[in-house]
């Protein structure tokens, strides 16, 4: 068909889009058509509906579980206020310890207590009571190589006498095949579902062993073993001297500035034997034990056996005629085991503060004779004090109790 001007009737090629006769466009223009009304209502929901899910988003967000971690210490935050958790092997409750560095050398064994303390943020008060109401389980475990000759090991958490502070305690067991680097974990699953970890890294390092008897040291009379121990006075406190005395009997009084373990021995029905005492004179509160095994200490009635301001372990030895055969002072502690005390005025005195006990044990002693077996005035820790096994006979005064220690007396024997 045949293309014509819509206004003229004009004819016009099929693509014209404008007419020459009458000067008119014949292409046909559409309306703009106005866009749809959104009602303002529907807009106030969808706003609305926004709002809503943002804020169910953040109440999701502060209620569902949630894990805090740290080195040493953590910080948490409940209905009930801000707590500060810490952990570290000492009695101070404020300190954290994130790295803990210990060494193992000639003992069988070694332990010491992961401590967890639990205080108010705002008071610095204890808070153990209140938190621990709030935790569902408290576990310890070690993270460690799986080639380690003798992994370390930990015990269940729980409350320990010895540090009434602490809300809980964990004791970690080690041995010379334990060295390298390991890490203490710490691990709360709160009733609300939140999970809390405090880590320390431990690394065991082995230390120095110095070991000395007659075939290679002087060891003739005292100033021979003066000269030896003075000798190694500033070693690291970590290298373990040990002295193998001859059976023969010193006569002057032996100095010990630092820790040194002594070990008698017998012949033809002699033992090693002191007649003059031994002073011990580390008094920076170390870990540190002088450990003294089979050695006789025989006085005239008058001075100390062993007069201690650093840590003490004495077994199988005997003290007989001393004014006090063991006294302990300043920051220390100490341990007897399988000894005897004949004819002794004191034959234990405890009169030290402010350090952790060693061990609990002092079992297995005999004390005869004495006018007091057991004084104990001061002793820095509520520790019981195990007498298992021990002996009293015709003693004056078999324990004279005066700080109200707790002691366990259960299976000793008085006659």
């Amino acid at each position: 068909m045949e293309k014509k001007c819509p206004y003229c009737g004009a004819p016009l090629p099929e693509e014209a889009s404008f007419c020459p006769h009458c000067a008119k466009s014949i292409n046909r223009r559409s309306q703009p058509q106005k866009p749809p009304l959104i009602p303002v209502k529907f807009l106030r929901g969808i706003l609305l509906c926004g709002v809503l899910a943002v804020l169910a988003g953040v109440l999701y967000l502060s209620t569902r579980p949630q894990t805090v971690e740290g080195m040493g210490e953590v910080y948490y935050t409940d209905d009930d206020g801000t707590y500060q958790l810490v952990t570290n092997v000492t009695q101070d409750r404020y300190t954290p310890l994130p790295e803990f560095e210990t060494t193992a050398g000639m003992e069988d064994s070694y332990r010491f207590p992961s401590v967890l303390y639990i205080n108010h943020m705002d008071t610095g008060a204890d808070a153990s009571g209140v938190f621990l109401q709030k935790v569902e389980k408290a576990e310890v475990t070690i993270l460690q190589p799986d080639d380690i000759e003798d992994p370390v090991k930990c015990s269940s958490p729980e409350p320990l006498a010895a540090l009434e502070d602490a809300a809980l305690v964990s004791l970690i067991d080690f041995t010379r095949g334990s060295a390298g680097s390991s890490q203490i974990v710490w691990t709360l699953s709160m009733k609300n579902g939140d999970t809390i970890r405090i880590r320390t890294d431990l690394t065991i390092i082995l230390n120095r062993i110095l070991n000395f008897s007659s075939e290679n040291a002087d060891l003739s009379d005292t100033a021979a073993i003066q000269r030896l121990i003075d000798q190694y006075a500033d070693e690291p406190k970590d290298t373990n001297i040990n002295i193998e005395l001859p059976a023969i009997t010193y006569d002057e009084t032996l100095i010990l500035p630092r820790a040194v373990n002594l070990t008698g021995t017998e012949e033809n029905g002699q033992r090693t034997t002191f007649t003059a005492g031994i002073q011990m004179r580390d008094t920076d509160k170390s870990f540190w034990i002088s450990y003294m095994d089979d050695i006789d200490f025989v006085g005239d009635g008058s001075g100390v056996g062993i007069s201690a301001a650093g840590r003490l372990w004495t077994r199988n030895c005997r003290f007989s005629g001393w004014k006090t055969a063991i006294l302990s002072f300043g920051y220390v502690w100490i341990n007897t085991t399988d000894c005897t005390f004949e004819d002794n005025g004191i034959a234990l005195h405890y009169n030290s503060t402010d350090v952790t006990a060693s061990d609990s044990h002092f079992t297995g002693n005999q004390f005869t004779g004495n006018d007091t077996a057991v004084l104990l005035e001061n002793v820095p820790s509520n520790i019981t004090m195990d007498f298992g096994g021990c002996v009293f006979t015709d003693n004056g005064t078999d324990i004279d109790n005066r700080c109200s220690q707790p002691v366990d007396i259960s299976q000793a024997i008085f006659q």
